[in-house]
């Protein structure tokens, strides 16, 4: 694995990807891919090395909430949130009330930026991709596969955002380091973080689902497989 801390596995997808206005076909269910983009997250990391604690748990933390906080626009029936991305599966009834797929998708993403960019304090460039899946079962697949992804990627995560807040302090590592699994561990373990004390959070993100009755379920000790994908509903 590289030192590249973004999840490839979106290209498994890509054949669902959507790229113009349009609305969704009977019974195809919308789902937008949100994460803030890497250069920002390493400008910040790096900006608040010297105050905040290895791998700054409260920028991972405003991640998480911003994601789920955009329940409120009612347009979501789930979010799952993680350290480096935001999937919500949108409601079925929200293109008819925007218009068409790219303005829900328009409004989601300024949301999130916005409301991240709050949390931190500075400003945090957002990109994503919008997708439509025929059913279901490809939607959950597609929200597994995150799961999984942000699971295995915990060494690269955690080295990239040491390395952000090292150089933060003047302590730039070799690049060459980021690029082998034992090379990760060593700048994870002189840093003084111990991956498997991370809080479930930080490890497989959280969920939460938009009941009818106008409640939240919120989910931040997420299962695994079939469990997991089960939560994934209206």
């Amino acid at each position: 694995m590289t030192a590249d801390s973004a999840n490839q596995n979106w290209e498994k997808f890509s054949v669902f990807r959507v790229i113009s206005d349009h609305k969704p076909m009977p019974g195809f269910r919308l789902v937008i891919q949100l994460s803030p983009a890497r250069e920002s997250v390493s400008r910040i990391a790096a900006s608040r090395a010297r105050t905040q604690e290895p791998l700054d748990p409260d920028l991972s933390r405003a991640v998480l909430r911003a994601g789920i906080g955009l329940l409120q626009s009612r347009l979501v029936s789930f979010v799952y949130a993680n350290t480096e991305e935001v999937l919500l599966l949108i409601r079925e009834d929200a293109v008819g009330r925007l218009g068409n797929s790219n303005a829900v998708y328009e409004h989601l993403l300024s949301q999130f930026a916005s409301r991240l960019s709050l949390m931190i304090g500075e400003e945090v460039i957002v990109r994503g991709q919008l997708y439509e899946f025929p059913d279901l079962g490809i939607v959950r697949r597609a929200f597994l596969a995150a799961l999984e992804w942000v699971e295995e990627a915990a060494p690269t995560r955690a080295s990239v955002r040491v390395s952000d807040q090292m150089r933060g302090a003047g302590r730039a590592p070799d690049p060459l380091v980021l690029r082998s699994i034992e090379g990760q561990h060593n700048l994870i373990r002189n840093a003084g973080v111990d991956l498997e004390s991370l809080p479930s959070w930080w490890w497989r993100g959280i969920g939460a689902r938009f009941r009818r009755d106008g409640g939240v379920d919120l989910h931040d000790d997420l299962p695994s497989g079939s469990k997991f994908t089960s939560l994934v509903a209206d």
